[in-house]
């Protein structure tokens, strides 16, 4: 199952680091094609649509090593069991907003499937389900974060690093 998640974790890396050079190469060759008047019409759209889904996916990525929420300053000096207890509130807290997020997210994929981008003709569905799937994602990654968390509740060393599976494994070898 490990090596199915360290599989996981690494396409969703490659897929928005793609996505994401997809959005710079098309962003800049499209202001070159305007200096010749021969924009790409699709651009906007394409570049949007990539957008959304590097946007939620790239939280799950900083998610998991730890990149996107931090209380280090206001919990560093209280005592380790506070700090693990303060992140697993934190955690659940998140769970219970992205949960929400899921739901409107979906209902909103559900009124935008009939409409279609301006110049591409796919939904723009694809667009406003990337907040449900990567909500779905990002609870995985706070499930797991969650049971790392409880499975070294008792030891005295403080917060929990990271759980992506490159990380340990670096961790490990250096």
């Amino acid at each position: 199952m490990k090596k199915i998640y360290a599989l996981y974790c690494r396409a969703e890396i490659v897929a928005v680091s793609c996505a994401f050079f997809a959005i710079i190469v098309l962003t800049f060759g499209n202001a070159v094609l305007r200096i010749f008047n021969h924009p790409i019409v699709a651009n906007d759209d394409i570049c949007t649509l990539l957008f959304a889904w590097v946007s939620f996916m790239g939280a799950d990525i900083a998610m998991r090593s730890n990149r996107l929420v931090g209380m280090d300053l206001v919990t560093m000096n209280l005592p380790v069991k506070l700090q693990k207890l303060l992140q697993l509130i934190i955690y659940i807290l998140m769970i219970l907003v992205l949960g929400m997020l899921i739901l409107k997210g979906s209902q909103l994929a559900r009124m935008n499937w009939a409409r279609f981008f301006n110049s591409l003709p796919i939904s723009y569905g694809w667009v406003t389900i990337s907040l449900p799937v990567c909500g779905l994602q990002m609870i995985l990654t706070l499930v797991i974060k969650i049971v790392v968390l409880l499975s070294h509740f008792r030891d005295d060393q403080s917060t929990i690093k990271s759980h992506d599976p490159d990380n340990a494994r670096k961790e490990a070898e250096g």
